[in-house]
């Protein structure tokens, strides 16, 4: 594994402004000569994919540094390495899920990476690797849109709002709020019920166990994140929005695997489905699968061995693809 800042110069982005002297912190696995997959992460993860995707990432596992060159890049307004608010002059400016992978697409070829054989990510990740697969249909073979969509749905940018809005009345409280109200959507009835219910506090506080249960996840939060960069990257999410991208698929676009998860609400399977139903229309070769679980949204963390199997087959047979395509 090497971190690696890449400066990618002066970006103009979707909303008219342009970001000075950008940044992007990139993390290597492998051998940068190997078919390169890229892993995008979610609303709080970093570039450093392994960490946070132990069994979808790493050595025996389906994205194998072994066989492929795995990049993780930190997302353009984030605060793990990337250009973000975080010591940013000024007021930094809303981005959008494109200006992400415009900067992506940018420190790739500085690395000397043409070519991607996969892009895959969950939620915020998800919504990346579908933007790639349109905006740069000739840089990659396939998309793995897992756990996310086209758009962010109503009740997503409702939810978003009012965790900004707790956010703005108190970065500190609020952020420790905004994460006890997210981690809710990102769970199902079902796991809280198994693991809670109404269960008094494990530790004899005078709580119930679920209050302690979101207490301890403020906690880990508010330790790691920074309340702009959440501000920033939930305005990020609520903008994105493709369904206007109807023009018929490009001779060799990408694959496009959509994953929905049958417990999930925030990103309800039958959108996802309906998604990669709107895309096989216009002449994408779009497939949707399901991940079977109880865990909610956070499956696609969960449950590394199901989610793996359930892709198996899709990147196997791509990567087998890819190698008989190679020179020798």
């Amino acid at each position: 594994m090497r971190d690696v800042t890449v400066a990618i110069g002066a970006l103009e982005l979707d909303g008219g402004q342009t970001l000075p002297a950008v940044e992007q912190r990139v993390t290597i696995y492998g051998d940068i000569e190997r078919p390169a997959v890229l892993i995008a992460h979610a609303l709080t993860g970093s570039s450093r994919v392994a960490e946070w995707w132990a069994g979808v990432v790493g050595e025996g596992c389906l994205f194998d540094p072994r066989e492929r060159c795995i990049v993780g890049i930190n997302a353009l307004g984030s605060c793990y390495g990337s250009t973000g608010p975080a010591g940013y002059p000024g007021i930094f400016p809303r981005i959008t899920v494109g200006d992400m992978v415009r900067a992506q697409a940018r420190a790739l070829e500085q690395l000397g990476i043409e070519r991607l054989e996969w892009v895959a990510g969950g939620s915020l990740g998800g919504m990346q690797a579908l933007q790639w697969a349109l905006d740069y249909p000739e840089r990659t073979r396939g998309a793995l849109v897992i756990g996310a969509h086209d758009h962010h749905t109503d009740m997503g940018i409702a939810l978003n709002a009012i965790q900004r809005e707790c956010i703005e009345l108190d970065p500190s409280r609020g952020l420790r709020t905004a994460r006890k109200l997210a981690t809710l959507t990102y769970k199902s009835d079902e796991l809280l019920r198994e693991r809670h219910a109404r269960r008094r506090d494990r530790h004899g506080a005078d709580r119930f166990d679920v209050e302690g249960f979101l207490d301890h996840q403020a906690d880990l939060f508010e330790a790691r994140m920074d309340a702009a960069t959440y501000t920033t990257l939930s305005h990020a999410m609520d903008a994105f929005d493709v369904r206007d991208r109807t023009d018929h698929a490009p001779p060799g676009a990408p694959v496009l695997e959509f994953v929905g998860i049958s417990s999930d609400w925030l990103f309800r399977p039958e959108d996802v489905r309906a998604a990669a139903e709107r895309f096989a229309a216009i002449g994408y070769r779009s497939a949707y699968r399901e991940l079977q679980s109880r865990h909610g949204h956070d499956a696609f963390l969960a449950e590394a061995f199901d989610l793996c199997r359930t892709l198996g087959p899709a990147t196997r047979r791509q990567h087998a693809e890819e190698t008989l395509r190679s020179p020798a």
